[in-house]
């Protein structure tokens, strides 16, 4: 196999999360050319990787953007691709692209998207998706085991993080990162409690906070930095997706929800406590950091995340307390020798 194409669009966890597709084939095949398809807001999450030969981008703004992919593809002649999203979309790229050998990685079984989309009931995943999207190496030969993804961060970027630190008034002062937002409203944590936390945080672990997000997350982030008080500040929306990679990756602990920071921030090795409501913890290996989750009898209740609660009593995040998060980052910072 002398070259080979991944094919993830999206998104920022999902991206990180396919890490160690590319490991296991720059192992197996050590003269390939590997490739990477990926939407360009994505492209900081995979652009430094060292297996790497050619990241290919996907311009979302530009009505010319998907053809513009598909002809770079189709020239750089690949003869093997490996798509980890499998949608309707990467089906058109692969009709239009010609590349002989295809694999793909399978979703979900049948009746998982049966019970939760149709009988409402909950969703345990059978596997993690990390090996969902190793098992889509099998046709190539590959038998790879689990191992943990990885998320490289460029000087560049690292410099650029150490600015913002710097610009923040953060200096060489030691810190947590907190992310309070996600796509989807079922799984974000309460503001108020993100508020209290990063209060405890500051007056109890003794810690700095910075708050990141995306632009659309500013205020929200703001908002709860001003609530929490001084030794709290934000800078959601003024880093790149590599940049705000160096701010975590210099974390002594990091506090989320079910986002894609979230899996950069175990990707990065930093201490991490997440925050699990109407999604299944089950699908991603949090051994090493800490979990909390309630485990309701209607949890996990979607795949991705929702709007609202279909019961509309949200219990999954609202029974979640400031004490149960901050007890979970003090332990974590105490198994992991008081941070880093």
């Amino acid at each position: 196999m002398d070259s080979i194409l991944v094919l993830r669009l999206s998104s920022v966890g999902d991206v990180v999360l396919t890490e160690p597709v590319v490991a296991a084939l720059r192992e197996s095949f050590p003269g390939a050319a590997i490739g990477y398809a990926v939407k360009a807001q994505f492209r900081d999450l995979v652009a430094s990787h060292p297996a790497l030969s050619r990241v290919h981008l996907l311009d979302t703004s530009s009505s010319g953007g998907m053809a513009s992919l598909v002809r770079e593809i189709r020239d750089a002649r690949y003869s093997a691709v490996v798509d980890l999203h499998r949608n309707a979309r990467t089906a058109r790229i692969l009709h239009a692209v010609g590349i002989p050998v295809r694999t793909a990685y399978h979703k979900r079984e049948l009746g998982d998207a049966v019970r939760v989309r149709l009988l409402r009931r909950p969703f345990r995943a059978s596997k993690l998706l990390v090996q969902r999207y190793l098992d889509a190496l099998v046709p190539l030969g590959i038998d790879a085991p689990y191992t943990r993804p990885r998320l490289h961060v460029s000087d560049r970027d690292a410099e650029a993080g150490q600015a913002t630190l710097t610009g923040l008034g953060i200096g060489s002062d030691a810190y947590a990162v907190l992310v309070p937002g996600s796509v989807w409203a079922t799984k974000r944590w309460p503001g108020p409690r993100f508020a209290q936390l990063a209060a405890g945080v500051v007056h109890e672990l003794g810690l700095r906070v910075v708050l990141l997000g995306s632009p659309g997350e500013r205020k929200l982030c703001e908002r709860i930095a001003g609530t929490a008080g001084s030794g709290a500040v934000s800078a959601a929306g003024e880093t790149t997706l590599g940049q705000m990679a160096a701010v975590i990756s210099r974390a002594r602990i990091y506090v989320g929800n079910d986002s894609g920071p979230t899996h950069m921030a175990r990707a990065l090795d930093v201490p991490t406590v997440a925050l699990f409501g109407p999604t299944d913890p089950g699908q991603f290996d949090f051994e090493g950091h800490a979990l909390v989750y309630r485990d309701l009898p209607c949890s996990a209740c979607t795949f991705y995340g929702s709007r609202r609660c279909r019961l509309g009593h949200w219990d999954c995040m609202k029974t979640i307390g400031r004490d149960d998060v901050l007890e979970a980052a003090r332990s974590l910072l105490s198994s992991d020798g008081g941070g880093r």
